[in-house]
């Protein structure tokens, strides 16, 4: 979908680097901790209103689209650079003034001038008196000039073809803009459906550890079961009930920074569609996903945009000083009563030639240290690319190797927790034991949520570095976390 024609009629960021990937995920943990403690003082429901909308992946990232403002800052540097362009190609076209004066003199020159020029001259203008003492007269001047650019040695041609590169990069670059924008929703959307799991675990987890309680706090009073036990339960108890808080306050925190996100009011509340989906992508070989990113990232390919224009303007520069050639005209109205008068006209053409310039040496050199800078700020970009993926895709690999393990752990702390149970029922565990057991089942269990999301969020970065984060990669992800195959 292409947003940039809307934007761009209603007269609507710096460009992300990796390093911006690398923060991300701990600003959005920092975000959610900082703006949830103020949730722990609420009343704690696990049910969601029935009446809420449901917003996908794709209705979000529209709406930030809409609102997000470093790429409103692309598209107005586009504009800026269409209409640098369009200065540029105006060169070619003719410069047409209109000019008024009004002069009043009693110089023999001048008045003998303007007698020509407003046809009143006669021939007693011709005694010495007149010539050497004329009376002051007044001359109202009226007229059109123009100029039109005929050659100058391709110097505009020039301007016109680097101003077009910019263009073609200010484009890019919103390209770019727009992939950020959709990794950027991806992360938070993805931090929502994690922390909506999470918190449906620990709030079952809750319910049943105050099952456990009650049945234990009956048998303490009956004298059945240890104090020592019981209290030790109460504090394992309590963990779990901080967890179900942390949970609850990080499912709130990320609907509101995901409403930051999209412009909407910060206490919105509205349901996610779909789960972390449990999909592995294949990982790819690191030079492959270099070599991918080296030909499809659109700020590299902005960034051979000005380069290619700055070494344009370093070419116009060194011969800015061969000769221009320009044809001119004018069509002139003179009168001294505002009813009579004469007209003239001249037309020709011009050229000009730089003899001596002293600024010439400056403005080449200029020209060249800015092209070396723009190629040292290329190599620096693609350091960065490769130094972001061959990390994100270690991460990656980390998070690939984790799953099964965490998967079996998830599984076996079900059925430790289940065997405790009836161990506990039997006699032969202490509700102590229990509730610990309950407590590292919930741990195991919100570890293999955070990997779901780390699988799908570390894969989408990849995707994002190497430039394939397009419209067809968000509508597969949206696929995938609706839970149809993609």
């Amino acid at each position: 979908m292409d947003f940039r024609n809307r934007f761009s009629n209603q007269g609507e960021q710096t460009k992300m680097v990796p390093m911006f990937m690398k923060k991300t995920l701990s600003v959005f943990f920092a975000f959610v901790f900082l703006a949830g403690q103020s949730v722990f003082a609420d009343e704690i429901t696990t049910q969601v209103p029935a009446h809420l909308d449901s917003l996908t992946f794709l209705d979000c990232y529209q709406k930030v689209l809409a609102h997000y403002p470093a790429l409103k800052k692309r598209y107005e540097q586009l504009e800026q650079a269409k209409a640098g362009r369009n200065i540029a190609i105006a060169d070619l076209f003719p410069h047409v003034q209109g000019v008024g004066s009004m002069t009043t003199t009693n110089d023999p020159v001048g008045v003998f001038g303007m007698l020509l020029q407003q046809n009143k001259f006669t021939q007693a203008d011709f005694a010495l008196s007149e010539l050497n003492n004329p009376n002051h007269r007044t001359d109202y001047h009226f007229g059109l000039e123009g100029e039109m650019l005929l050659f100058d040695s391709f110097n505009t041609i020039s301007k016109i073809r680097s101003a077009r590169r910019l263009v073609k990069s200010a484009d890019l670059e919103a390209d770019f803009t727009e992939m950020e924008a959709g990794i950027v929703t991806l992360e938070s959307y993805l931090g929502i459906l994690l922390a909506k799991e999470v918190l449906s675990v620990t709030a079952a987890m809750k319910d049943q550890s105050d099952k456990d309680l009650k049945q234990a706090e009956d048998l303490n009073q009956k004298g059945l079961i240890l104090g020592a036990d019981f209290y030790a339960a109460k504090v394992t108890a309590a963990g779990i009930e901080r967890e179900r808080n942390r949970a609850q306050a990080m499912l709130k925190s990320s609907r509101m920074l995901m409403n930051i996100l999209m412009g909407e009011d910060l206490e919105s509340t509205w349901e996610p569609v779909g789960k972390l989906p449990e999909y592995v992508q294949d990982k790819g070989e690191v030079r492959t996903w270099i070599a991918t990113a080296y030909q499809q990232r659109k700020d590299l390919a902005a960034m051979d945009q000005m380069i290619d224009a700055q070494r344009i303007e370093s070419l116009r520069q060194k011969t800015s000083f061969l000769p221009k050639f320009y044809g001119f005209g004018s069509l002139n109205e003179h009168t001294s009563d505002w009813h009579t008068g004469g007209q003239d006209y001249t037309v020709g053409f011009k050229g000009t030639m730089d003899l001596f310039d002293p600024t010439l040496p400056g403005r080449i050199k200029d020209a060249k240290h800015r092209y070396e800078e723009l190629k040292v700020d290329r190599q620096a970009l693609r350091d960065e690319i490769a130094k972001g993926l061959a990390g994100e895709l270690t991460r990656f690999e980390t998070v690939i190797m984790d799953l099964p393990v965490l998967k079996q752990a998830s599984k076996d702390a079900e059925q430790a927790s289940d065997l405790t149970a009836k161990l506990y029922q039997e006699g032969r565990k202490s509700i102590a034991d229990l509730l610990a057991m309950r407590r590292a089942s919930l741990t195991t269990i919100t570890e293999f949520e955070q990997v779901l999301f780390g699988l799908e969020v570390e894969y989408a970065k990849l995707l994002f570095l190497s430039g394939q984060l397009d419209e067809n990669g968000l509508h597969l992800v949206n696929t995938r976390l609706k839970g149809r195959a993609s």
